[in-house]
């Protein structure tokens, strides 16, 4: 919970009389080591310090990503940094006793386009200005988010039909759907991304294919309800052009760090 106005000031007064007032009695007896995650000594940590190190997909260090410690008491009372060419980076909270959370993030230019990753943490909880920590952080272009959610994105679609031309008395099930994507060259991270074929699932988001890694694909899809033979879809992107037996197209930008693409799909005529 963050404070404001009159109410947060003086808190912050208060809390920050305590720490100057103890500046000697934290809880690794003010040896400037900090602690690590298991509350033990570590000298790898600093008090009044978070830093760590950023990597890409391969492992190797990410220089220009962006590392914030955020005050959770004080209102847009946040320290920033930037990671230099090993990756590493450096944030002094100051001496306030009060507790922080720490995030990155990183950009990248990609066929026109500047998309912002969110950046998966070593370790997802708060910690005091007087503990220090060491938060290291990975760029994931696919799988869990600690907070929930995915780090790839959505591929959705629209069927314009309304019946199974095949059996106009069967409902149309959206899950019937697969969806084959190709990458049209290198991912949003410079690597070679695989072929994907999958049937649709729905979530929250709308009915498609979910945590897919950002790139240029080129798609296809088919209507494949089970014991039947695949009937081929058209596609096109949605509200753009005309239907085609495949598209190629980029992930659009929704807002920052989320992006889709919306397909349309309909029966050849």
């Amino acid at each position: 919970m963050r404070l404001k106005g009159a109410v947060g000031r003086g808190l912050s007064l208060l809390l920050l009389g305590s720490s100057l007032a103890c500046a000697g009695c934290s809880d690794n007896g003010g040896d400037g080591k900090g602690k690590d995650d298991s509350g033990t000594n570590n000298p790898g940590v600093e008090t009044n310090v978070v830093k760590g190190k950023v990597v890409d997909t391969a492992g190797r260090p990410l220089a220009g990503a962006e590392v914030v410690a955020d005050n959770q008491f004080l209102y847009d009372s946040n320290v920033v940094g930037t990671t230099g060419a090993d990756g590493t980076y450096r944030l002094d909270l100051g001496k306030a006793g009060v507790t922080w959370s720490a995030s990155a993030t990183f950009k990248r230019q990609y066929n026109g386009k500047t998309y912002t990753f969110d950046l998966h943490p070593s370790n997802p909880a708060l910690f005091a200005t007087n503990e220090g920590a060491v938060r290291d952080f990975s760029w994931k272009l696919t799988g869990e988010r600690p907070e929930g959610g995915k780090y790839g994105s959505d591929v959705l679609f629209n069927m314009i039909a309304y019946e199974d031309p095949q059996d106009p008395d069967a409902p149309l099930d959206h899950l019937n759907v697969e969806l084959t994507l190709t990458p049209d060259g290198p991912l949003v991270d410079g690597s070679t991304g695989a072929p994907l074929t999958a049937r649709a699932t729905r979530d929250g988001n709308g009915t498609g294919l979910h945590d897919v890694p950002v790139g240029r694909y080129t798609i296809t899809a088919r209507y494949a309800p089970s014991g039947r033979p695949a009937q081929p879809l058209l596609v096109r992107v949605n509200n753009t052009g005309s239907y085609a037996n495949s598209v190629t197209t980029d992930f659009q930008i929704v807002t920052e760090s989320v992006y889709r693409i919306d397909l349309d799909l309909d029966f050849p005529k």
